[in-house]
Parts: structure tokens; sequence; C-alpha cells
């Protein structure tokens, strides 16, 4: 695992906190849970490649 500085830290866990509200909730079965929030259904979630992060 990297050593990674405290600002980048920092930034790193705001933009983890953004991309979990962004999954789509599920159930065991992979159907959407409209109660776990998240934005799309679970199958047709591709990621969030775009999202830069910092060096």
């Amino acid at each position: 695992m990297s050593d990674v500085s405290g600002e980048n830290r920092e930034e790193l866990e705001t933009i983890a906190k953004e991309r979990m509200a962004e999954l789509p909730g599920e159930t065991a079965l992979g159907n959407r849970d409209p109660q776990a929030g998240g934005e799309g259904d679970p199958k047709d979630f591709e990621g969030n490649s775009e999202v830069p992060l910092p060096e």
C-alpha cells in the first residue's frame, strides 16, 4: 500500500464518499433497492472512471 500525505488523503476520502453516494443500492439478488439510495439501476452501473484522482 502506498503512503498518502495528509492533504491527498483528505481529498481521496472526499472523492470516495462522493462516489459511494452515487452507487445504486441493490438487493442480494442484484435488483435496485430504492431504500438504499444512490442513482440508477445497479445492472446499468458502469463505474465512474472519468473521476480524476490526485497525483
